[in-house]
């Protein structure tokens, strides 16, 4: 009997000795070892595997694992099984200046952190050592060095609500960016943190509207201005209504700028310079936080308002409570009627579009627009205005027939670095180079533009950016800040400086991320925060002035040639 109850007792201790795990974790430890293997062993990183299939089977296999031992042993045998006597580990030396190295995004401390066996651990450590890696998911493009994920192609029959398919979709962009997204650093959550979150959601999708929701939650983790994506499902399904007008946000308000359908916008009382201050008896700024906030990737909050200026009174349903300030200063609450379709009719707009690339403000000041300027076009306008006190250069917007040695011949005396760049190091994943060596031997060096010119502009440059000022846009704009005499005003811009790095997610949708860091020649950044701004101009919803930004620079301009 006493033996019986031994027994029974030492049973009862060995079971309760298992730890228990929660299905996110399991899950999410499964994720950054298929990763791991992913990007660090030296076969599966050639492309050896059908590494999505591995994946799948993976996460049915282990579909009613709930215990932490038991978990050790699937993720231990499948981290062996990729192994056999021609597998070659390698932990080489990188061949580059040190100081070049950026090591920011590096973050393995997840397999000393999970409660790992220590065989499994050792596996790991192995793998993370590793640099004999091939460049069949990530290679680098030879002639500009971006990353390119060609043979991310998604897979056939693609099942949002196969919980197995669900999970590929979510660990396959989420260790893109862990290993190959040099800005990752800058995000809200720390990327090892947004898993957890993730996984989480990723789970509880029950519908494909879930699903959707899911995959905008996860592009808006990364905080990332290139990074936004909104499907049609959504379109169709959450933001199907539109008012008959448009709308800016302006700081805490929406001021309505555009009719474009006057008789259905009367029918509501709506006219041009009206304000809207509430929504869903919420601040404006507080319905952003609670309806958009996690579903839109925006580098700032600055971006993420002129994102929504399209889409902040939109809803799936045919009417939105709002609060108004009229033009007579009423505060009114009131209820607006949204519409499927609607026909243009008798348009009105606040500003009036501006059509001339160019203008005289006075005869000492010159203003141009470079958005459809020529390079050309622009030459000639410096040439013939060579004189003026000052030339104001209106980048709120993105110059399309530009290129940097417009600026350089212009503006600049000498050569001169502008920018300092960083890029994924080539098989290194999680690493950066910065500033890596141009990969044409004609290109001497990309990053540094001009040459000696005695008859560079001599008066002052003001430059205009805001929100609009973004990607290529913000790239020029340090080109231009670099001349001796520029003072740029305006307010934050996008925030994401640079080239655009796409792949092919398992469900075939294209996701897209700022490739590239970018930096003042100081070490300063300006992925999320936007270029350096002189002096800040806040516009006001209640006394809207247009002409804000040229007035403002038209100050500037005289008062340093009194």
């Amino acid at each position: 009997m006493n033996k019986l109850l031994y027994l029974l007792l030492l049973f009862a201790f060995s079971a309760n000795s298992q730890t228990k795990i929660t299905q996110t974790e399991k899950y999410k430890q499964v994720g950054l070892i298929w990763g791991l293997l992913k990007y660090h062993h030296p076969d599966i990183s050639q492309g050896l595997f059908n590494w999505d299939l591995e994946l799948i089977n993976l996460v049915n296999k282990i579909e009613k694992v709930d215990e932490q031992e038991k978990l050790n042993i699937e993720l231990l045998t499948f981290v062996k099984k990729f192994n056999n006597p021609s597998t070659k580990f390698s932990t080489n030396s990188i061949k580059i200046d040190s100081e070049k190295i950026f090591r920011k995004n590096q973050n393995y401390n997840w397999i000393e952190k999970r409660a790992f066996s220590l065989e499994l651990k050792k596996e790991l450590i192995l793998l993370k050592n590793n640099n004999n890696i091939g460049d069949y998911y990530a290679s680098s493009n030879k002639l500009n060095k971006m990353l390119e994920f060609n043979n991310e192609k998604g897979i056939a029959n693609f099942d949002p609500l196969l919980k197995s398919h669900r999970l590929l979709e979510l660990y396959s962009f989420w260790n893109i960016i862990q290993y190959w997204d040099v800005n990752k650093y800058l995000t809200d959550i720390s990327w090892i943190g947004a898993l957890e979150e993730l996984t989480n959601t990723f789970l509880n999708v029950k519908t494909i509207s879930d699903y959707e929701v899911a995959k905008l939650n996860m592009f808006a983790k990364l905080n990332d201005s290139h990074s936004y994506q909104t499907s049609m499902f959504i379109y169709k399904s959450l933001f199907n209504h539109s008012p008959p007008f448009e709308a800016k946000i302006i700081n805490d308000s929406i001021l309505v700028n555009a009719i474009y359908n006057t008789k259905l916008a009367q029918k509501d009382d709506i006219n041009l310079g009206d304000i809207i201050v509430g929504i869903n008896n919420l601040s404006i700024t507080d319905y952003i936080n609670s309806k958009f906030s996690t579903l839109i990737s925006a580098s700032n909050e600055t971006y993420l308002r002129e994102r929504l200026n399209k889409l902040i009174l939109k809803n799936n349903i045919d009417s939105l409570q709002i609060q108004i300030l009229t033009k007579k200063g009423e505060l009114k609450d009131k209820t607006i009627k949204l519409y499927k379709s609607f026909k243009p009719e008798n348009v009105e707009r606040l500003i009036k579009k501006e059509n001339s690339n160019w203008k005289k403000i006075n005869s000492k000041i010159t203003y141009i627009n470079l958005g459809n300027i020529s390079s050309k076009e622009l030459s000639e306008i410096f040439k013939e205005n060579k004189g003026d006190d000052g030339i104001i250069l209106d980048l709120r917007n993105y110059p399309r027939n530009l290129r940097i040695k417009d600026f350089s011949k212009l503006l600049y005396p000498e050569k001169r670095e502008f920018i300092k760049v960083l890029l994924p190091l080539k098989g290194n994943p999680s690493l950066g180079e910065y500033n890596a060596e141009a990969p044409l031997k004609f290109v001497s060096n990309p990053f540094e533009v001009g040459k000696k010119n005695s008859n560079y502009y001599k008066g002052k440059i003001v430059l205009l950016v805001n929100r609009q000022t973004g990607s290529m846009a913000e790239y020029f704009g340090m080109a231009i800040q670099q001349s001796p005499n520029c003072v740029t005003i305006g307010e934050q811009t996008m925030g994401a400086v640079m080239n655009i790095t796409s792949a092919i997610l398992p469900d075939k949708q294209e996701f897209y991320f700022t490739g590239t860091g970018a930096f003042y020649p100081n070490g300063e950044g300006v992925q999320r925060k936007g270029l350096k701004i002189d002096y800040y101009i806040k516009e006001s919803a209640t006394m809207y002035n247009s002409k804000l930004y040229i007035e403002r620079a038209v100050k500037i301009i005289e008062n340093d040639s009194k």
